[in-house]
């Protein structure tokens, strides 16, 4: 007959601590999952603003030239960096500048990576072409 002896010092403490453990791993894991989740939440945050900067630069832009030139028409697109839009880490705003008088209308798509905003613009003109009034709004 085996004996056994019921007072082994440490045989407790073993469960004990792979529980312990494995706890410890599973904070370790949600804490890095949320973590990465905010991350790229927030990545994504600062990309949809950068694409509504350069669709405001865009706009910006649009006005000075119909200040220039009141009959001025067209589409074009403007490199934030080298590359424009068709680098991977895509930065440009593409403006079109729509036929008519007044109001004339402005669109612009501002772009970063795969993230894209709009803006229009609608540009009322006097009779000698000065820019009287506009409107901005996100579409």
């Amino acid at each position: 007959m085996v004996k056994y002896k019921k007072n082994l010092p440490g045989v407790a403490s073993i469960p004990t601590v792979l529980v312990l453990l494995a706890l410890i791993i599973a904070a370790g894991v949600l804490i890095s999952s949320i973590s990465l989740s905010d991350s790229v939440s927030v990545s994504d945050t600062n990309n949809s603003d950068k694409a509504l900067n350069y669709a405001q630069l865009g706009a910006k832009d649009a006005l000075e030239r119909i200040a220039r030139n009141k009959d001025y028409v067209g589409t074009y697109t403007m490199d934030i960096v080298s590359g424009g839009c068709s680098d991977p880490y895509a930065a440009c705003a593409t403006v079109v500048v729509a036929t008519g008088s007044s109001p004339k209308t402005v669109n612009v798509e501002g772009r970063t990576k795969d993230i894209k905003r709009r803006i229009q613009v609608n540009v009322n003109l006097d009779s000698n072409g000065l820019i009287t009034s506009y409107t901005w709004q996100e579409l």
